[in-house]
């Protein structure tokens, strides 16, 4: 048997293609709505209309997860993968018809956020999916794959749009190569074929996603960690704000910026190497709380130094230990979790995360404007490291509840909550 490691995650055929098939259709997600909101600056010549167009297609991430986990719940994780590809690239190919016939940019957009809808029941699937097509020892290794797949579309995205630009692609042909990406994507999952997961009883949609609320809000082992989780989203979306404030400050802004953000996710990748390694068995929520309280260090001392040379290197850790926390609390969800309601848990990981990102994107500037953009960094990476702390001395106490003794077996049912 093979160490357990990135190929032999990768050895599972239908883990692939269900990376695959989630990591196409986020590059079609994103070239479509960048598609459109040329097309809307062109047609309206409003930077509002600009901006309502990108915000209804990532609104619905942060609105819908929790729904969409549900859906994930109730049939195949695979078919959902397959389903939510099959209807983006119907849609797309409805908005290459309203583009060619010029329909009014009302339609347009309100046609993109129908996409967006479409799209939100992916990464819940995805999550719950894993732990069905790899063994529990190599979580950690897939999970680290996922998000790095998650993180690399979401930048490849808008470079193939670029791509595209550039070969003189007008916006009609490029929805049209969204639409052949998701339908790819769906042809990729749909083979896979994993089972439905298991229902103690039959249940109408609002009781099951009370059911994924309260399970989230009553098991520590579900709860400590996906709120260590929505703190390291919320400090990495202040951090990218505060990135661009930091680089405006330095005499090369726009080179100082370039090398902050190649740093930030070189550092990421090349996380990728260990992180198999740290987050194997019972070191794994040590590895969340140590990585995170790393991540806050970092963030304190790159506030204090600035866009400097050494700068440059804390935003490169600050890139590995962010990727760290957030694999090893998506690997502490899955054990802890049963699979009956796995994707909804992860639906309300997916809508809180995103929330987080946009919450320390928005308090950002306010922020740096009264204390600077490295005071405001040094304030905010010492609450993160505050609210870290306690949780990292309860461990070290072996706490009764901690996340690692709640680890279930996912091949039972769902049971009801009490």
């Amino acid at each position: 048997m093979s160490a357990p490691g990135f190929r032999s995650a990768l050895a599972s055929g239908a883990f692939r293609r269900l990376c695959l098939a989630h990591g196409l259709a986020t590059v079609g997600q994103l070239v479509l709505t960048f598609a459109v909101g040329v097309h809307v600056l062109a047609e309206t010549r409003s930077g509002i209309w600009v901006s309502v167009t990108v915000a209804l297609a990532f609104a619905p991430y942060a609105a819908c997860s929790a729904l969409a986990g549900v859906l994930a719940d109730r049939r195949s994780r695979s078919a959902v993968l397959a389903s939510a590809a099959w209807v983006r690239a119907a849609l797309a190919v409805v908005l290459v018809v309203g583009l060619a016939t010029g329909w009014p940019v009302g339609v347009v957009v309100g046609v993109t956020a129908l996409l967006a809808v479409a799209a939100t029941p992916s990464y819940p699937a995805l999550a719950a999916a894993t732990p069905e097509c790899v063994p529990d020892r190599d979580l950690p290794p897939a999970n680290a794959l996922v998000t790095c797949v998650e993180n690399v579309t979401w930048v490849a995205g808008p470079g193939v749009f670029g791509l595209l630009v550039l070969a003189g692609v007008g916006t009609t042909k490029t929805v049209l190569v969204a639409a052949g990406l998701f339908a790819v994507a769906g042809a990729l999952a749909g083979p896979v074929g994993l089972h439905r997961p298991a229902r103690v009883q039959q249940t109408g949609w609002l009781r099951d996603l009370v059911v994924g609320v309260t399970t989230t809000a009553r098991q520590p082992g579900i709860r400590r960690p996906m709120g260590l989780a929505v703190l390291d989203n919320f400090l990495y979306g202040y951090l990218v704000v505060a990135l661009v404030l930091l680089a405006a400050a330095a005499p090369d802004a726009e080179g100082r910026l370039g090398l902050l953000n190649a740093s930030l996710t070189a550092g990421a990748l090349a996380s990728m190497v260990v992180v198999n390694r740290w987050t194997r068995g019972e070191r794994t929520a040590l590895v969340l709380l140590w990585t995170l309280l790393a991540f806050c260090a970092a963030l304190v001392l790159l506030g204090a130094v600035g866009a400097t040379a050494l700068g440059v290197l804390l935003v490169g850790l600050a890139g590995g230990t962010t990727l760290v926390a957030e694999v090893a609390a998506v690997t502490l969800l899955q054990r802890a979790t049963d699979q009956g309601t796995l994707a909804r848990v992860f639906g309300i990981y997916d809508q809180l995360n995103v929330g987080a990102i946009a919450l320390g994107s928005l308090i950002a500037g306010p922020l740096s404007a009264v204390a600077g953009p490295g005071g405001g960094l040094v304030v905010v990476a010492c609450v993160g490291a505050a609210l870290t702390a306690p949780a990292l001395l309860a461990r070290h106490r072996h706490d009764p509840g901690d996340v690692e003794s709640q680890t279930v077996d996912r091949r039972q049912p769902a049971a009801r909550p009490a």
